[in-house]
């Protein structure tokens, strides 16, 4: 993308009209910024800068928003000024020119699941709703890819000269050859990584949250950047890959982004929302949407109501 081009998407951000596409874009531009080893070190000190704002922005904010962008607020304009200071960088120094890379972003629509096979033979399992970004054609040091939202199961073709890395808002999970669960959704608090088979080494940008074995999860908290480790039980980390969804003691609010991807409908809220309940819930992959809003009302007592697309809790 071209330096107009993307002046024009930082002032459609501005003026809210960002689609969700457009937004991960953004988010995936300062990633890609945040990496950089070329920058000179006054533009190295504004990236700094721009982070520093961005993790004071995420701890103060009380609630996190659906599309998580209270941080993109900061960052428009000054990622204007990082793109001025290296384009003009460039020019009075007139590096070599780097390696072009092309990316993909694939994508599994609502309602329906997706299986990728990568460049290296790596496995992808999408869940409803979920896209990934990656090279079309890994480069010679490593593999990186990027999970721009949902949940996605990585079944890892091993290479031990070549890292394998999953970069999600700030938490990168590094591996050489093992399978894992990636599960981040913008619209809930924190992002989970389960480990399924071999080792797996998960970081943030100023810290190592330690090596994870098979039935290890660890959940980072994204506004305050805590992480705890669990063990987990059986396969219900797994189990929006099989037959049954099982989600033990958890929010309405990830009830409901589960069963707003998989059944590609929208939960409208016409009564009062209800606050720290916890839910343990199976479902069986075979319900319909009908069947299952029939069973959170007996749950919980409140009325779902579906029409068309959109299911009204009462």
């Amino acid at each position: 993308m071209k330096e107009k081009e993307i002046k024009k998407l930082l002032d459609k951000f501005n003026e809210g009209k960002c689609t969700d596409e457009e937004l991960a874009y953004l988010q995936m531009l300062m990633q890609d910024l945040n990496r950089r080893q070329d920058t000179p070190q006054p533009v190295g000190r504004l990236k700094q800068a721009l982070w520093d704002k961005i993790q004071a922005q995420t701890v103060n904010q009380p609630r996190i928003s659906r599309l998580n962008t209270a941080w993109l607020k900061v960052a428009a304009v000054i990622l204007i000024a990082l793109f001025a200071g290296i384009l003009g960088y460039r020019m009075f120094t007139g590096p070599k020119p780097a390696e072009v890379i092309a990316y993909q972003v694939i994508t599994a629509p609502k309602g329906q699941m997706k299986k990728v096979l990568l460049p290296d033979n790596t496995l992808v399992q999408l869940n409803a709703g979920s896209a990934i970004r990656c090279p079309v054609k890994f480069g010679a040091a490593v593999r990186e890819v990027t999970l721009l939202n949902g949940e996605a199961f990585f079944d890892v073709k091993h290479d031990a000269t070549k890292p394998f890395l999953v970069h999600t808002a700030g938490v990168t999970t590094q591996v050489l050859g093992t399978s894992f669960n990636v599960k981040f959704y913008r619209e809930l608090p924190t992002i989970q990584v389960f480990v399924n088979s071999g080792k797996v080494e998960v970081h943030d940008r100023q810290h190592t949250l330690g090596m994870y074995t098979p039935q290890q999860q660890v959940t980072y908290n994204k506004q305050n950047q805590n992480f705890s480790r669990q063990t987990i039980i059986g396969d219900h980390a797994l189990s929006w890959m099989h037959d049954d969804l099982i989600l033990d003691n958890v929010e309405f609010k990830e009830v409901a982004v589960y069963l707003q991807n998989r059944y590609n409908v929208n939960f409208k809220y016409a009564g009062k929302r209800l606050s720290r309940q916890h839910y343990s819930v199976r479902f069986s992959n075979k319900l319909t949407i009908n069947q299952v809003l029939d069973i959170l009302q007996f749950i919980d007592g409140r009325k779902y109501r579906l029409n068309e697309d959109v299911v009204t809790i009462k």
